[in-house]
């Protein structure tokens, strides 16, 4: 037997040899495997890693208002995240750095110096975003999270922080790295849908109806088109996750880019959404919008709405829509339109498509002097007395009829002539009453009107005066301004272009019914409405400005209940209608003549507004009415200020074809005397001085001039209302001391 001289130790060596050959040979092999076998696979992953298409999301297009204004666009806002971790300071090798006595060097991305140096600074800016916490509420919340012995990574300050204000703190010295840019992956910038006139004619703008759900209004109607589509933009991918688009400034040629493989579909660019061109126009809706929130404030109503549409084009120029909240505010609802989807009974404002469908009808013979009983009547044994409130028993003309509001007169006028054929009756109204849903251009609920067939007698009276149907205010609204367009019914619309690249594209005029009625019928239908504002139910909005023609309507909520809907709608001027407006008052211990007052201020803004209408005063007109009182008319010709700028009044006066020549010019300012004739002095314009050291008096003035009145003595002004100033606190004459602020009232006389 042969003995194994080898020794232990080279055994090892030869062991070691072994061990090292294997895995020389298997590094090999795996070099082979990774360059020529398994290469192609693992270089297209290395390119999906390393570039890849990352969705870009699209800007949403802005919603303008028919006077230029943004009503709606996307605005970046930011959650404000601050960095107070401590860490150990490291050299560029990364190796922890150690003082002289062997402790590792901590650092925090704020250093002490430029967080007590600009902390005051930081908490001013979030205090101005948030003016509801107070600079010390911020100040003392970032101290108590950095002041923590164990701090956390990421501590949240404040969400939705305006970009602007964002990017302040982010530019402090020191601050920058220490404001979070990314949590969780996602970045802390992120887009808002921002409402320049906040709750103001949202109804008609659009609420979010949650994530993924889209939106009510103009924004869901016109989604495709403002929405856009988001792009798959070829990126490169940076340290910590962050992604940059390949673009002719990056090393990845176009050559390389084509190449690409990646697990997503092929890239596409970016298409921004359009904007679109509302038919809202802002100074009308803030006027109707704080009219109705002041009338329904005063009357107690649950809810109410103003419409404002243009005769000829359909076009809604005010779409106001409040709701009484749990809080007691009046509110645009997100869940409510009360134009578009409240249905109500309209009461009166009725009558005038009854009276359309009878002239319609070859077989009815009306005439406007034709006599008709009033005050009460019964019709049937078994039917319920009509009952005419306020009026005795008596015979009026047809058009004192209209004028009053007679119950009984309408339902003589049906009862004459379709007794016997009810169903005619309704068809008739049919034709010419938009009952059927009109689809107009919003996102939301639009119930359809019912109408109860007319099988007994008392609905078939009730009928006549407006109840046992229900209708919504803007087809109501829509049958008037068809009677104001000679009988040529359009579909009222809230877009009216869609502007793409840089113009306006309008949208096409859409006709529901090209005659509800003759152009005759029309006319005579129109001037029966006048002798409602001048001698009828609706004469406390009475002019001699312009002529209106218009209806009031009530409406019990329930039999015998205290609460009923007042309606005002008509149209103006009612020579040459050019506007129709509708103004609903829901469940108020009111008539129709108080949601009057409503339309005449929303009127007013508009005639003042539009320079085509020739029925503003005129010079001649304002002395012909100042003739009845004296006969040197040059004594009350000049208009009547409380106190304003002497440039602005001479600016007036040059319009207005006058002379100012009475003016001494030693003021800025002057303010108006009146003419007294025991004495023989003519009315003029005086000097007016400005208090010196006290506040000054804005009775009677515009806000324009208040304001530059009260800044003119260094006061800060806040004011609610619109119109003059009728109300301020602190009072003129008051002593103005340190941080003095005055408060104006203001309300439309």
């Amino acid at each position: 037997m042969k003995r194994d001289h080898t020794s232990p130790r080279a055994k090892m060596i030869l062991l070691y040899l072994i061990l090292v050959l294997g895995f020389g040979l298997a590094i090999l092999w795996s070099s082979i495997k990774v360059i020529w076998v398994d290469g192609n696979m693992w270089r297209k992953k290395a390119e999906t890693r390393t570039m890849n298409y990352i969705e870009q999301p699209a800007h949403r297009g802005d919603i303008y208002s028919s006077d230029g204004k943004i009503l709606a666009t996307t605005v970046p806002e930011c959650d404000l995240y601050l960095d107070f971790s401590i860490r150990p300071l490291k050299d560029k090798n990364g190796v922890v750095l150690k003082d002289k006595h062997g402790d590792t060097i901590l650092f925090t991305p704020i250093h002490d110096t430029n967080y007590t140096k600009y902390l005051d600074s930081v908490c001013f800016i979030l205090h101005e975003a948030f003016p509801d916490s107070s600079v010390s509420a911020f100040r003392n919340k970032i101290d108590k999270e950095r002041k923590k012995t164990k701090r956390g990574g990421c501590i949240r300050i404040a969400t939705h922080v305006p970009y602007s204000d964002w990017d302040r703190i982010c530019k402090y010295p020191g601050w920058s790295k220490g404001v979070v840019k990314y949590v969780g992956g996602q970045s802390v910038i992120h887009n808002k849908r921002f409402h320049t006139y906040g709750n103001m004619g949202e109804c008609v703008i659009g609420f979010p109806r949650g994530e993924r759900k889209g939106y009510t209004g103009l924004e869901g109607y016109y989604d495709s088109i403002l929405r856009g589509q988001d792009g798959l933009i070829l990126c490169r991918r940076l340290t910590r996750g962050s992604w940059i688009p390949v673009s002719r400034n990056t090393n990845i040629s176009a050559s390389e880019s084509d190449k690409v493989v990646t697990d997503s579909i092929p890239g596409h660019p970016v298409v921004d959404g359009l904007d679109i061109v509302a038919t809202i126009d802002t100074r009308l809706q803030d006027i109707a919008h704080y009219s109705l929130d002041k009338t329904l404030r005063k009357l107690g109503g649950t809810a109410g709405c103003a419409i404002l549409i243009e005769v000829e084009t359909g076009n809604v120029l005010v779409c106001s829509s409040l709701v009484l909240d749990t809080m007691g505010n009046y509110i645009e609802s997100p869940n409510r339109n009360v134009a578009l989807s409240d249905l109500y009974e309209p009461g009166s404002i009725f009558k005038p498509v009854l009276l359309t469908a009878m002239y319609n009808d070859p077989t009815v013979t009306l005439d406007t002097a034709m006599p008709l009983p009033v005050g009460s009547k019964h019709f049937t044994a078994d039917s319920k007395e009509v009952i005419d409130h306020g009026l005795p028993n008596d015979t009026y003309p047809l058009w004192k009829a209209v004028a009053v509001s007679s119950n009984v007169a309408f339902c003589q006028l049906a009862w004459d002539n379709y007794r016997d054929r009810r169903d005619s009756l309704l068809n008739q109204v049919k034709r010419i009453f938009p009952y059927d849903n009109i689809n107009v251009d919003l996102r939301g609920p639009e119930n359809k009107s019912r109408i109860t067939r007319l099988r007994y007698n008392n609905d078939f009276l009730r009928f006549c005066y407006g109840y046992t149907s229900s209708v919504s205010p803007l087809r109501m609204a829509t049958f008037y301004n068809a009677l104001a367009n000679k009988g040529r019914m359009v579909k009222p619309r809230f877009c009216r272009a869609v502007i793409r690249n840089g113009k306006e594209e309008a949208l096409p005029i859409s006709v529901i019914n090209e005659h509800i009625c003759s152009p005759e019928t029309a006319e005579t239908l129109r001037d029966l409405l006048v002798g409602v504002v001048e001698g009828g139910t609706g004469d406390n909005i009475k002019n001699n400005t312009y002529t209106i023609a218009g209806k009031t309507g009530t409406a019990e909520t329930a039999p015998g209940a205290p609460t009923s809907n007042a309606t005002f709608v008509g149209f103006f001027p009612a020579d040459k209608p050019k506007y129709t407006c509708l103004v609903l008052l829901r469940d108020v211990s009111r008539f129709g003549r108080d949601a009057a007052p409503v339309f005449l201020e929303i009127a007013d803004c508009v005639v003042s507004l539009d320079k085509e209408l020739d029925c503003r005063p005129t010079v001649k007109k304002l002395a012909e009415l100042r003739q009845k009182k004296r006969a040197n008319t040059q004594h009350y010709l000049l208009p009547t200020i409380s106190k304003a700028p002497q440039t602005d009044v001479r600016r007036v006066h040059k319009r207005l074809g006058l002379n100012y020549s009475n003016i001494t010019h030693q003021t800025l300012w002057c303010t108006f005397r009146d003419a007294v004739d025991s004495i023989d002095q003519p009315a003029a314009y005086i000097d007016y001085h400005v208090p010196v050291n006290q506040v000054p008096n804005c009775y009677g003035m515009t806000i324009k001039d208040a304001l530059l009145l009260c800044r003119s003595v260094g006061l800060d002004v806040t004011f609610e209302g619109f119109g003059k100033v009728y109300s301020q606190e602190p009072r003129g004459r008051t002593p103005i001391t340190q941080g003095t602020k005055v408060h104006l009232k203001l309300k439309s006389h």
